[in-house]
């Protein structure tokens, strides 16, 4: 009988943990906004991060026109090496097969 006694598990501790977790959450962001508006130092930071953030999005569009561009670039160079090299053909391969293998005279 003593297995019929046992408790279930709480649901207490999942939600006592969700309220340390928020407040922790909470007192961090609270924290930060103070740093970035109260301090001089931290509103310096601010205003860098918002620069940069400002500026991010014509960096990335200019990144991408540059990678399209060398894509573009070697593609070309891909296709204009293929047609001006020679192909083999199996007659010229047949002849430097000859070549290669030692004769038995």
């Amino acid at each position: 009988m003593s297995f019929i006694q046992k408790r279930a598990p709480s649901q207490n501790n999942h939600k006592i943990s969700n309220l340390w977790i928020g407040f922790g959450l909470g007192a961090s962001l609270t924290l930060l906004v103070s740093f970035f508006l109260g301090t001089k130092k931290g509103r310096e930071m601010l205003k860098k991060i918002l620069e940069v953030s400002e500026n991010l999005e014509e960096d990335v569009v200019k990144m991408a026109e540059e990678i399209e561009g060398t894509l573009i670039h070697k593609t070309e160079q891909v296709k204009n090496h293929g047609e001006t090299s020679k192909k083999p053909h199996m007659g010229n391969l047949l002849d430097k097969m000859k070549t290669l293998i030692p004769s038995s005279e």
